[in-house]
């Protein structure tokens, strides 16, 4: 019987620890086309890069693989790029500009850890995310505004955790779910969430301390404990609808919850001891 060789899939070129050598002395490094992929740790610790270029043709960016370059500022990324990985361009302390793929479907967790000079987050109009990792943007002090794409479905565990700067949000119209502690101790003086959202975890927005008023949409079935805990300056919560579940101390004692006269909110703030406003 004759036997057909089928035609072999080229496999992808890496770009790792020891091919990465040759740019330990560059300040403007471009990654060539040839390569598809980046190894975990590639350029880890790299002391010289300042910018970075990744060309046409990459695909995946490993594990921590610009994690600590200490005087890389700016990242360019082709729309080639269709996987980040853990990591990848954590604590490094002066990146101030990013760039990501449109193909790109998750921001991994902690993805941007500690990136405390990171201002600026440029999502393609088609990109095509999905989801926000937790920790991916945890402590990333100098990020005052982003906007999150209009594919997002959820925002993950102190995805946002201390970003304290962080003052102005644009949500997706897909959005479902934030996480614990996603926007906790944010710079935000207003919140619009969109009517798409169902779950809201613990302390979601805990010491967020410039909100003043929160009006929630009627999607939201699921608020965790602590949502607006600690945040002082809270005068109001209006909750027009009965959720599903509300933990405890959602809010400080200082502040009102806005609800309807005999609704399930306004039982669940008898029992709490919450002041009331009715609509």
């Amino acid at each position: 019987m004759m036997k057909y060789k089928g035609s072999a899939q080229r496999p992808l070129l890496t770009l790792d620890k020891k091919s990465a050598v040759i740019y330990r002395k560059q300040e403007e490094v471009s990654i060539p086309e040839k390569y598809q992929i980046i190894a975990a740790e590639a350029f880890k610790g790299n002391p010289k890069m300042k910018s970075l270029e990744i060309g046409p043709g990459m695909k995946k960016i490993g594990m921590r693989a610009f994690q600590g370059c200490i005087k890389l500022t700016k990242v360019r990324m082709a729309h080639s790029v269709n996987h980040l990985s853990e990591g990848c361009f954590s604590s490094c302390p002066h990146l101030s500009e990013m760039q990501i793929s449109s193909k790109v479907s998750e921001i991994p967790p902690s993805a941007f850890k500690e990136d405390r000079k990171l201002r600026q987050v440029d999502f393609a109009d088609n990109s095509l995310l999905l989801k926000i990792r937790e920790d991916a943007f945890n402590e990333c002090a100098s990020l005052a505004y982003i906007k999150i794409p209009e594919s997002v479905i959820d925002i993950g565990d102190r995805a946002f955790y201390r970003c304290k700067s962080l003052s102005r949000i644009e949500f997706p119209k897909t959005l479902e779910r934030i996480g614990k502690e996603a926007f906790y101790f944010c710079g935000m003086e207003e919140l619009h969430l969109p009517e798409s959202l169902e779950v809201l975890e613990e302390s979601a927005f805990f010491k967020c301390t410039k909100l003043t008023e929160v009006c929630l949409p009627e999607s939201i079935r699921y608020i965790g404990k602590w949502v607006f805990h600690g945040c002082n300056r809270l005068r109001t919560l209006e909750i027009r609808h009965d959720p599903e579940y509300i933990g405890p101390w959602i809010i400080n004692k200082s502040a009102k919850i806005r609800c309807y006269q005999g609704s399930k909110v306004d039982a669940y703030c008898q029992e709490s001891g919450f002041e009331v406003e009715y609509l």
